[in-house]
């Protein structure tokens, strides 16, 4: 009986202090907590349980997710959207991208996607240009009111042969060119002088002083054109009664170089090209998507779990009061379950000895 009542004050001083430290858990962490967030979502309907973790731990507790529920819902509308279709296009489509951001009227947009897609042009009609350099272009030249150029509608690749008037002539530079060269025919050369238009030359002038007549005579103008020498080309011949001597005179003339722009209405073909499909939201707005946006205040509410071992010996690693206290109980329950099985032991080494008295008496 003895023995008995020692084992269980063995086993009381074992479980006292499991208790003691249990219990100490249960005043240390409360038996519920609210958890808040404040979160988005595109579905009305959302109750915000996956905005939560199934446990939530708490200075080395952990609690159990309970309940959620939803305290505010505020729906904020998206921004203002603007479409971008760009020119069809043939060729590499980096070339083409959108801007990633543009303005209109003051505000600016944010592109939020695009796309390219596949198209088949119609015929279409449209005005392009084409110009032709023309060089050395002199006083007395004229320019050509129309021209046959090559147009190209550089986004599809096409090039056409067509003729088209000009638009416009424009200067691309001035200069002296010394190949000016024109040929002199002097009549009656055998006489004691002969005429140049209306004005009688005496046979014994050079024929260089009279240079401003010879270009007035050509109708050209001075300032353009100027004779810088004369020579004779050949020995005097008989020409129809009258003897004649041919000269060459040599100078320079102002020309210029000219650029004609020719232009009017082009008919291109239709192709198979491609296209960038964009859409632009305003930058500031608060919602950046092409939806309704649903802004919830949720409420989770947390209820402390049933402890597992793992979840104790944690908690009782940050409680070294009480694991030094509980060390010390485990301790003496040892010491105890010692002494006990000692007496024990000594009881039953005494107990042959006493019935051999007893038999003796008998």
């Amino acid at each position: 009986m003895k023995n008995k009542l020692k084992k269980g004050l063995v086993v009381i001083s074992i479980v006292a202090p499991l208790v003691l430290v249990c219990a100490g858990m249960a005043q240390a962490g409360e038996k519920e907590i609210e958890v808040k967030k404040e979160y988005r979502t595109s579905i009305k309907e959302e109750d915000g349980k996956t905005q939560f973790k199934e446990i939530y731990e708490k200075d080395g507790l952990k609690y159990r997710l309970k309940s959620v529920r939803i305290d505010n819902v505020e729906e904020i509308f998206p921004g203002e959207v603007i479409t971008y279709d760009s020119n069809p296009f043939v060729g590499d489509p980096k070339k083409y991208e959108p801007k990633k951001s543009v303005e209109r009227k003051g505000k600016k947009y944010t592109l939020k996607k695009s796309e390219i897609k596949e198209i088949t042009t119609e015929e279409t009609t449209k005005y392009s240009e084409a110009s032709i350099l023309y060089k050395g272009v002199e006083y007395i030249d004229s320019l050509p009111e129309d021209a046959e150029v090559n147009v190209v509608n550089e986004d599809l690749e096409q090039k056409l042969k067509v003729r088209l008037p000009a638009v416009n002539y424009k200067d691309e530079g001035t200069y002296w060119d010394y190949n000016f060269t024109f040929p002199v025919t002097v009549t009656g050369y055998d006489a004691d002088s002969y005429m140049l238009g209306e004005t009688e030359i005496s046979s014994d002038s050079p024929l260089i002083d009279h240079a401003g007549q010879l270009l007035a005579y050509l109708n050209l103008p001075a300032e353009y054109y100027e004779v810088m020498s004369i020579e004779w080309s050949g020995e005097p011949v008989l020409k129809d009664g009258e003897m004649i001597r041919n000269a060459t005179a040599h100078g320079r003339k102002l020309v210029k170089d000219v650029r004609g722009t020719y232009g009017g209405d082009v008919t291109y073909p239709s192709v198979k090209a491609n296209v960038y499909h964009g859409d632009y939201i305003e930058s500031e707005a608060e919602n950046q998507t092409d939806q309704v946006i649903y802004k919830k205040n949720a409420t989770a509410t947390y209820e402390l779990g049933g402890m597992k071992f793992w979840d104790f010996l944690k908690w009782l690693l940050s409680n070294p009061i009480i694991l030094a206290i509980l060390l010390l109980l485990l301790l003496i329950a040892t010491i105890l379950i010692i002494i006990a099985k000692r007496s024990i032991k000594r009881k039953k080494n005494k107990k042959p000895k006493i019935e051999e008295e007893e038999d003796e008496e008998i």
